[in-house]
């Protein structure tokens, strides 16, 4: 299994789009529905020729996810290849429903070929497979099996009643069986109605009213600013797809439990889906999108940073470069993924464990607006959305799991992602601005760069500038001069293969320039944008509580908490510390043994989480 998700599942639709195959350019094509919004169209309304800045509130929520995640290149185009429709849809039913089309045999010969390499075990990805191949849609089908009521086993009764539709097609004859077919196959397509107590029609209209409202309401169309053009507010052109929601087609199993708080306090339920490294990130069941979240509060309030002295380093910086939001970049520490672009700019970088026995990087970048690549990215998880909100970062990242939900698409959350955000569900704002390239295979070859990210964040009406409201200027205490620890052990080497037994992070101590330079996998750890090894000033050991909450071994860290420990590592010195954090969006502050907040020494700054009961290890 794990050899094939390799090799085919990378390339299968992300979520619960889970059906279609990987194809070559030249293999069968899927045909665009030219009743969608034309890219002349979206030009006019919105006064620019650069599909990266056009705002998701002027598409019907199904175009959304075309949108949001084709690369720019595909955008208006009326063919796509089935390598390409893999991100388009998170659900194949939807897609098809909506007038797509794609080669029936080549579909059925690979459900067939995926159940041989799974010896036979019908899955879930193998049902979801087998099921879309008796929809409707599918050019190339079968005959339908229709009863009375159902059609390949879906139960239309709620929208068909045989007499009233025989009294609208008396040429049909009276076989109930052959009127439901007639109905599913031709009259929803043409809007029909079905029984004297569905109106479809009437349903669209509500449907367009709620979307409408919605998009209104959005804080991606608010942050157009005046002028703006009225959003479209439709659910859909497609018949098929009001039918389809209104009989829940494209509604799935929702995770249920505790999503908020520490991740102490989150459900321990399985999460759902599979390996979220993968990149099917997850196999999400998740319907149409609800654009109903509030408005955040902060559309329109931007704070304005006084002092150009950095809050992450304490050195000198540009007013712009003040009141920028940084990023948090979640980057892989697995050997065959190093070295990372990027990596280098992060003034502060976490290293948290994950399941698997293996850690990931967050790194919190202030600048980073002339990166033109920056990753690879990984998938997030709850614990490192507490460790960023205090940095009030626009957080960049290729999926996630279940336990995130509820706080990732929170209002107050700004998240660009490459798939749906919380693994099993969500949005994937932003996905259609990430970028593969093919020096690494995946999932190691996943990027996105600074225009990307701006453009992902006029797409989604995020602020670039500081958040009123969230922003807090008071981090880390620097220390006026320098602080040599007096009274500190000796930690010319610092040896954290304990706490991560996978990476083998250590440091060693440079007296020259008074910087711990990182290692990993044994040896330096460098960015590849321009071949240096990181190194940092300040090394932070933050003990921490944690839990797994699962059978897959996910696990929970409580990162918002007063009563543990740490190592503080500077120049060359180690002490014992504490630390406290009491608030989402309050920072995390460190102590000594004699109650006194530590100061760093002015520059980077490396933050190890570590599961409480490892420890580090120094000369």
């Amino acid at each position: 299994m794990k050899h094939f998700r390799n090799d085919i599942l990378r390339v299968i639709i992300l979520g619960l789009c889970l059906s279609l195959f990987f194809v070559t350019a030249a293999a069968a094509a899927v045909t665009r529905n030219t009743r969608f919004t034309s890219t002349s169209e979206m030009m006019q309304k919105l006064g620019s020729s650069d599909p990266g800045t056009w705002n998701p509130s002027y598409l019907t929520e199904v175009e959304n996810a075309y949108w949001s995640f084709a690369p720019q290149s595909y955008l208006g185009s009326k063919e796509i290849t089935l390598d390409m429709a893999k991100n388009n849809y998170r659900n194949l039913e939807m897609l098809l429903d909506n007038g797509y089309t794609l080669d029936y045999n080549t579909l059925s010969s690979y459900c067939e070929e995926y159940l041989g390499k799974k010896n036979g075990e019908k899955d879930a990805f193998y049902n979801i497979m087998s099921s879309c191949l008796n929809n409707p849609y599918l050019l190339g089908r079968p005959e339908a099996t229709v009863t009375a009521t159902t059609y390949n086993g879906r139960d239309y009764s709620k929208v068909f009643d045989a007499a009233y539709y025989q009294a609208k097609h008396p040429e049909l004859g009276g076989d109930a069986a052959q009127l439901l077919r007639y109905f599913v196959e031709t009259g929803i397509a043409n809007g029909e109605q079905g029984n004297a107590s569905f109106d479809v029609r009437a349903y669209a209209a509500a449907e367009d009213a709620a979307v409408l409202n919605a998009q209104n309401q959005s804080a991606s169309y608010r942050a157009l600013g005046a002028g703006k053009s009225a959003p479209l507010g439709k659910y859909s052109y497609s018949w098929a797809n009001y039918y389809g929601k209104y009989l829940g087609h494209y509604t799935g199993s929702v995770l249920t439990g505790a999503q908020k708080g520490s991740d102490s306090s989150a459900s321990t339920t399985e999460a759902a889906g599979t390996d979220p490294d993968s990149d099917i990130d997850s196999m999400m069941a998740d319907g149409a999108e609800d654009n109903s979240t509030p408005l955040p509060k902060t559309v329109a309030s931007v704070y304005k940073e006084g002092s150009t002295k950095s809050v992450y380093t304490n050195e000198n910086v540009t007013s712009a470069q003040a009141n920028t939001r940084p990023l948090a970049v979640m980057m892989p520490t697995d050997k065959a993924a190093q070295p990372s672009y990027g990596i280098s700019r992060a003034d502060i970088l976490y290293e948290i464990m994950e399941e698997g026995g293996i850690s990931r990087q967050m790194a919190i970048i202030p600048n980073w607006t002339d990166l033109s690549r920056i990753g690879n990215l990984r998938s997030c998880r709850l614990y490192y959305i507490y460790a960023a909100k205090e940095w009030d970062p626009i957080l960049i990242h290729f999926g996630g799991v279940a336990y995130m939900k509820g706080v990732i698409n929170a209002p107050d959350m700004n998240n660009i992602s490459g798939t749906y955000e919380y693994g099993v569900g969500g949005k994937a704002p932003g996905a259609g601005q990430f970028f593969r390239t093919s020096d690494r295979q995946a999932p190691h070859n996943a990027y996105i760069s600074a225009s990307g990210i701006q453009k992902a964040c006029v797409q989604q009406g995020y602020l670039t500038s500081l958040r009123s409201g969230y922003y807090n200027p008071k981090h880390f205490s620097f220390a006026e001069g320098v602080n040599d620890l007096p009274g500190g052990e000796n930690a010319s080497n610092i040896d954290l293969s304990d706490i991560f037994p996978y990476s083998k992070s250590s440091f060693n101590y440079n007296a020259s320039d008074g910087l711990y330079y990182k290692n990993i996998h044994g040896g330096p750890q460098k960015d590849a944008i321009n071949g240096r090894q990181i190194a940092f000033a300040n090394v932070i050991i933050q003990n921490t509580k944690w839990s797994q909450l699962d059978k897959k071994g996910y696990l929970g860290f409580t990162m918002l908490d007063s009563t543990e420990d740490g190592y503080f590592f500077t120049k060359g010195k180690c002490i014992h510390i504490h630390w406290k954090k009491t608030g989402d969006y309050s920072p995390t502050k460190y102590y000594d043994d004699a109650g006194n907040e530590i100061k760093l020494n002015t520059g980077k700054t490396y933050i190890g989480i570590a599961q409480k009961g490892r420890k580090p290890k120094y000369n």
